[in-house]
């Protein structure tokens, strides 16, 4: 699976980019918003993005407004230690799949990746 992974804490990227490395994903890093649009434009298509929701000065809701603009958007997985319902609302309603609670449990991060790769439930 070719992944993007996106936090302002470059020690959340290191860790969560070489967990998923090791278990033959391959990964790219970016360290905020303006990284991960770069990296949305400028690689093959991701099957998965997974992105912090605050990295001031931008949040998560706009990767995931970057996501939607691709002709094959990713699925995109919202990380956050703290946020706002309305701010969740408005991510899940933009297009994130779901929410990944920090601190994060590797083994919910695949449980996630795997649910990602599943058809998105119907919207009613």
């Amino acid at each position: 699976m070719k992944i993007l992974v996106v936090d302002d804490e470059a020690e959340i990227v290191e860790e969560l980019c070489g967990f998923l490395e090791r278990r033959g994903h391959d990964v790219t890093g970016a360290d905020g918003v303006e990284q991960a649009r770069a990296a949305l434009d400028t690689s093959l298509p991701f099957d998965v993005v997974v992105t912090d929701m605050r990295m001031p000065p931008g949040n998560g809701v706009e990767v995931v407004c970057a996501c939607r603009q691709l002709p094959t958007p990713p699925v995109v997985l919202l990380m956050t230690g703290q946020a706002a319902e309305a701010d969740l609302d408005n991510a899940l309603r933009a297009g994130a799949r779901s929410v990944l609670w920090k601190p994060l449990s590797l083994r919910k991060v695949m449980d996630a990746l795997q649910a990602a790769m599943l058809p998105a439930p119907a919207v009613t």
